[in-house]
């Protein structure tokens, strides 16, 4: 009986796993500015000017065609009418361009952290572009941005493979009582 719950729990830990999303930190320092955007920080930040929109950030991504992505971003822009917008070109150079992820976003007084809408990756390379826009901008900052690998679905979770799995392991335990 021993063995049945070991292999029991070892076969639930095999079916019933969630994924593990694996992040990676992007580099602010290998943006492309534009507008009036400058590094500070050592190039450790993104700073948009105040009282100015339309200026951008483009950062290049390495991806995994049909691979699902979600980003998060660390920020802040303390002015209540002002806000950053989040694109992402998901084919790279081919045909297609800039999608917004999700609504304008005003990350508040203070650093938060927010994360935009997941996508799929569609080309070799992606780019996404962060603008800063709205009236009365204050000085608004990027401290940091990760792309997660959002985890698609495993063959056999959830539910129905538990129950085959613990119908199993009933089964050979009855028949090992039988054979005693």
């Amino acid at each position: 009986m021993k063995n049945a719950l070991a292999t029991l729990a070892v076969l639930s830990s095999l079916f019933a796993m969630p994924g593990v999303a694996n992040a990676d930190t992007i580099d602010l320092s290998k943006a492309a500015l534009d507008g009036g955007a400058g590094f500070i920080g050592g190039g450790s930040k993104i700073q948009f000017d105040a009282n100015v929109t339309g200026e951008s950030a483009t950062f290049t991504l390495a991806s995994i065609p049909g691979a699902q992505y979600a980003i998060q971003v660390t920020g802040h822009n303390d002015a209540s009418t002002s806000f950053f917008q989040f694109f992402i070109d998901a084919n790279g150079s081919d045909p297609g361009g800039f999608v917004q992820l999700g609504d304008n976003l005003n990350f508040g007084s203070g650093f938060t952290t927010i994360t935009l809408p997941t996508f799929t990756d569609l080309g070799t390379s992606d780019f996404l572009r962060i603008v800063n826009g709205g009236t009365g901008n204050t000085a608004g900052q990027i401290t940091g941005i990760s792309l997660l690998a959002v985890p698609g679905p495993i063959v056999g979770t959830g539910l129905p493979a538990l129950l085959i799995a613990c119908s199993s392991l009933m089964f050979l335990a009855r028949r090992r009582q039988r054979k005693t």
